[in-house]
């Protein structure tokens, strides 16, 4: 059976129910923003689709909450769909956790170039181009099980250029084993390639990123096939929102001025990588010396903030930044602990606390007899393990900035 080069647009995990989070307050300019930004990146996927001419369109799932998007989510997506259809192209569409084939309004009648695959046993379409088989489509929505299982995707014959579409996560050995030439699948937010050469498997990861540690670009993928049966991946950026982490290092000599300056240079330098998108800056600031204590403390991080917003928070691209983080030296130098100071006593004890989850905070002696008889006094003296670790790396360094005066005499 002949292969004949082709392309098609693999794309997951819309999520255009769940705009952005993870911001403590967002401005009032950026609201429209925050809120449009699942339903712009979607619609760049389906503009990349069109502009590429590709063959179809394979969705691996997580689109849509229809409930929670409301009428918004699929006609939204009935609308994209149609624009497809006006070119021919066809969409392959395997439903994950939140997308079902029966959660789709049945009011809303879907347009003949999308398939969406059924839970169960995967169906296998051929898709042709005029009427030439062109390529293998082996699909399943997601079961109410997590894992896909790979040998059920197996081809029923051998020739065509075969691709197989799910939701979910699937074992490495099995894929590698695996007669499918491409895995389709979906379920992780961050892009990522799981198995390289053939079989390929790849999840292109959400269109948008939605809080602050999925960072760096999100979008689809496109997939181009010689006739050798070699596919080559070629990422396509959608984002309209784009979380990024700067890291800035202070020692002893670093000065605001120059602190500032180097934050300028930073935001001046992403802006122009990044003219596409709008950016939501987190800085996570490291060193040691009075300018870090200020900048833990005092009223000098909410002041560089304010001024950052201000001058780089109201012009396009929007570079807003969202947090700061302020961290002594890379953990707390060795020597600390074994001082024979009051910082050296308090840093051994809260060590001893962090490692050992049995032993109790004694968290209740810092409350007021009135909040320990309320439930948030129930919920502060139970936290939970990945918290209690947050907890005491929060205290751990409050004590090591109020204790800095023991440091410098000793």
């Amino acid at each position: 059976m002949p292969n004949w080069p082709f392309r098609f647009l693999h794309a997951a995990d819309f999520h255009l129910e769940t705009p952005p989070f993870g911001v403590d307050e967002i401005p009032d300019h950026l609201w429209e923003l925050f809120l449009d930004a699942p339903y712009r990146a979607a619609e760049r996927v389906f503009d990349t689709a069109l502009a590429e001419n590709v063959d179809f369109v394979v969705l691996s799932g997580d689109l849509l909450h229809s409930q929670h998007a409301g009428p918004r989510g699929p006609l939204f997506l009935l609308a994209q769909f149609e624009r497809l259809a006006a070119r021919n192209i066809a969409v392959y569409w395997a439903g994950g956790r939140i997308d079902p084939p029966e959660a789709w309004p049945p009011s809303i009648a879907l347009p003949e170039n999308v398939h969406v695959f059924p839970h169960g046993k995967p169906e296998q379409i051929l898709h042709r181009r005029a009427d030439t088989p062109l390529a293998r489509l082996i699909g399943a929505s997601r079961s109410p099980r997590a894992h896909v299982r790979p040998e059920g995707f197996d081809p029923r014959e051998a020739g065509l250029f075969s691709i197989a579409v799910a939701h979910g996560r699937a074992p490495l050995e099995s894929l590698r084993m695996s007669r499918v030439d491409y895995w389709a699948l979906g379920g992780r937010h961050a892009r990522r390639t799981l198995c390289e050469g053939m079989p390929l498997a790849h999840d292109p990861g959400s269109p948008q990123g939605r809080q602050p540690e999925e960072t760096g670009a999100h979008g689809c993928t496109l997939v181009e096939v010689d006739v050798e049966r070699n596919a080559r991946l070629s990422f396509v950026a959608t984002d309209i929102i784009r979380w990024e982490t700067l890291e800035i290092s202070l020692d002893e000599q670093t000065t605001r001025e120059e602190l500032q300056h180097e934050m300028d240079r930073r935001l001046d330098s992403l802006r122009q990588k990044t003219p596409q998108a709008d950016l939501l800056v987190s800085w996570q600031v490291q060193g040691s010396g009075d300018l870090v204590a200020q900048l833990r403390r005092g009223l000098l991080g909410p002041e560089l903030l304010g001024r950052l917003r201000e001058r780089f928070g109201q012009g396009l691209p929007v570079a807003w930044s969202v947090a700061m983080t302020v961290e002594p030296p890379a953990r707390w130098q060795a020597s600390w602990y074994e001082e024979d100071t009051i910082r050296g006593e308090f840093l051994r004890q809260l060590h001893h606390r962090e490692q050992d989850v049995g032993e109790p905070l004694g968290l209740e002696t810092c409350l007021s007899g009135a909040t320990l008889d309320n439930r948030w006094g129930e919920l502060v003296l139970n936290v939970p393990e990945v918290s209690r670790g947050a907890l005491v790396h929060e205290a751990a360094m409050l004590g090591v900035d109020l204790l800095a005066g023991e440091e410098r005499e000793s």
